[in-house]
């Protein structure tokens, strides 16, 4: 399966909270499109994307490592902050973690890109 693009949108809180609002009330169907992520800022986007982060994710892409271990070993990292930093990139949208049954604590969850690009729009 070929990988596409995130979207990343910059939207002022006050638009956030505008879609939101009218979701709540039922005037639209769904507030995030789907390969879209939704900032408020750029300062967000710079402090999810650190460039160790994006080191990760070029790394996942390249290697497809078979567990969080195996890719803080390819990057040369301690195993804890790079688990910190998948998390993290999971919990906002752009990895996945899949659980691997039968495996050691360390070597329990592979991290899967769900994108191969990212696209920042500024002009939203």
């Amino acid at each position: 399966m070929k990988l596409k693009k995130v979207r990343i949108l910059i939207q002022p809180l006050e638009g956030v909270k505008a879609e939101w609002s009218a979701a709540l009330r039922g005037e639209v169907k769904s507030v995030q499109k789907a390969g879209t992520l939704v900032f408020t800022s750029l300062a967000q986007v710079a402090k999810v994307l650190s460039p160790v982060r994006l080191e990760l994710l070029g790394a996942i892409l390249r290697h497809e490592p078979e567990s969080i271990s195996s890719l803080a070993k390819l990057v040369g990292r301690d195993f804890k902050n790079v688990h910190a930093d998948v998390q993290l990139l999971a919990s906002v949208g752009i990895l996945e973690l899949r659980e691997l049954k039968g495996a050691n604590k360390r070597d329990a969850v592979r991290p899967v890109a769900l994108y191969s690009g990212i696209e920042l729009d500024l002009a939203a």
